[in-house]
């Protein structure tokens, strides 16, 4: 097994799940906002590594949206990484495959609905660079609409969808500033391009995510922080070809903690969101949990 140093967070800068975060379409979208945090830019060494997320998302309201709006999302994220020997452009070549498994409870406007499924699968490629207290990752990853998903009636129009129903790419770049004295500045940035769906001829905007995070080593084996994210819709909905507007926006902020052992580590942070516009407003509670092979 290996021993894990400070490049063991693992944050890896990729998704989690199509209904933890909340834009575009009905609020929805494959981007999990807050989900990395500590030491985020900095690749592991060469080997296979598996982190396993749990996220708890709760929102009782929802700008610009349907009225008695609340929404309870919770969902197991197992995440595959195999960063390889190989170099490029001076940096380590990786790989990752993410199968969030959701249960999501939806009540809006009078109706409601419930479902658990196979969340959207996701597939990335990475390359991390490392000088001295400067770590950088630099990726490309797809969110594939695999996800169950099933199109709002006039019967049914208020539907806990898992999936989105269409393809999401994000270029992802991702900074870490982990000087000797136990200062950990982190963030994780992405432009995220989305195609239309299909069945409801609604094509979600552009829109910029990105994570943040200032810690500090308290000991050998944990680290605290201050952390959150901020997202911000550049393009506006388009349904029909029609702009909609509907652009939204939130910011985020929250305590978190880590503790690293040998092979593995566990990090835990509360997440509030505030200055919310056209999504819903709510927090967010995240394990996670890494361990290498």
């Amino acid at each position: 097994m290996k021993k894990l140093t400070l490049k063991l967070s693992l944050s890896l800068i990729m998704g989690l799940s199509s209904t933890l975060t909340f834009a575009t379409e009905n609020g929805a979208d494959s981007f999990a906002l807050g989900a990395e945090g500590m030491m985020a830019g900095a690749l592991p060494p060469p080997g296979v590594y598996l982190l396993n997320y749990y996220q708890t998302y709760h929102a009782g309201q929802f700008d610009n949206g349907p009225p008695d709006f609340h929404l309870d999302v919770n969902a197991f994220i197992p995440r595959l990484v195999w960063v390889t020997e190989q170099n490029y452009l001076g940096g380590q070549l990786g790989f990752f495959a993410v199968q969030p498994m959701v249960d999501l409870r939806l009540n809006a406007a009078g109706m409601s609905d419930h479902s658990s499924a196979l969340g959207d699968l996701i597939l990335g490629s990475m390359l991390g660079w490392h000088h001295g207290n400067h770590h950088w990752i630099g990726a490309v990853e797809a969110s594939l609409a695999t996800g169950k998903y099933d199109t709002p009636t006039a019967a049914q129009p208020v539907v806990a969808n898992i999936g989105k129903n269409y393809n999401t790419i994000r270029p992802i770049i991702a900074y870490t500033y982990a000087p000797s004295n136990g200062l950990d500045i982190s963030t994780k940035l992405s432009y995220n391009f989305n195609d239309e769906n299909d069945d409801t001829h609604y094509k979600s905007g552009e829109y910029f995510a990105g994570d943040y995070s200032v810690g500090y080593k308290l000991t050998d084996n944990v680290k605290i922080a201050i952390e959150g994210y901020a997202f911000k819709q550049t393009k506006s909905d388009k349904q029909q070809g029609e702009n909609i507007g509907m652009r939204g926006q939130v910011l985020a902020v929250g305590p978190a903690v880590q503790y690293q052992d040998k092979n593995w580590s566990i990090e835990a942070k509360y997440l509030k969101e505030t200055n919310v516009e056209n999504r819903p407003e709510g927090h967010t509670g995240l394990l996670k949990f890494i361990w290498a092979f």
